[in-house]
């Protein structure tokens, strides 16, 4: 089914066109771009967990409908390079740092949202392997992501301001945007839902001196 959407938002023939490859590019970095201002987002919460809790709760779970997303647009390409398919071996492959690191970066940032979710999910009294899970892999998707912003951050830029100017344009660009649109939604009410999900952590047990547990205070 996803395959099918992602060939249909590509023009219809993305196998046989060259551009179907541009379609996904353009897809790609217009989730990459949402990606991006978000985790920025979400990292400026780090700085003070305690106090931006919900918020960090909020954007973490909006993020994963696009990472999810985002998958599907880099896996749908990943599937055909390897697979033969001449336009998108005509397109080539990413440097061989990015090609390493990515399928890399993908474990990272599924562990550390998976196990923010995890967290979230057991609550506070029983979420301490949950959470040194998210929190060990913070530095690693850091790392990983920094090398994946350096290596496309170019590309991703030339091929997004190229969808919003339509110049060139490519076919099905309004489905694109809906797509996105569509993406943005499905995160915000994920974000909007988890309101209701952090009570359990707002109202946890308290020290003496008024401070929740240490090891309770990070959940991203």
């Amino acid at each position: 089914m996803a395959q099918h959407i992602i060939s249909f938002l590509s023009g219809g023939h993305a196998v046989e066109s060259d551009r179907g490859v541009d379609s996904n590019a353009r897809m790609t970095a217009l989730l990459g771009v949402c990606l991006l201002v978000a985790f920025g987002i979400e990292s400026v919460t780090v700085i003070d967990v305690r106090q931006m809790f919900t918020w960090h709760v909020f954007v973490g779970l909006f993020i994963v409908p696009l990472v999810c997303f985002k998958l599907a647009t880099t896996g749908y390409r990943f599937w055909h390079y390897y697979r033969g398919a001449e336009p998108y071996r005509r397109k080539g492959a990413p440097h061989p740092i990015l090609r390493i690191s990515a399928p890399l970066l993908v474990v990272a940032t599924l562990s550390m949202l998976g196990g923010g979710i995890a967290t979230l999910a057991v609550g506070p009294q029983h979420s301490d392997t949950w959470l040194t899970i998210h929190q060990g892999t913070v530095i690693a998707w850091a790392v990983l992501i920094s090398v994946h912003v350096l290596g496309h951050g170019l590309e991703t830029w030339r091929l997004t301001t190229a969808e919003v100017r339509a110049r060139p344009s490519v076919p099905r660009r309004g489905l694109r945007f809906i797509f996105v649109a569509a993406s943005l939604a499905i995160g915000l009410t994920v974000g909007v839902a988890s309101l209701g999900w952090t009570s359990a952590w707002r109202n946890r047990p308290r020290h003496g001196d008024g401070r929740a547990p240490a090891t309770v205070l990070v959940a991203r």
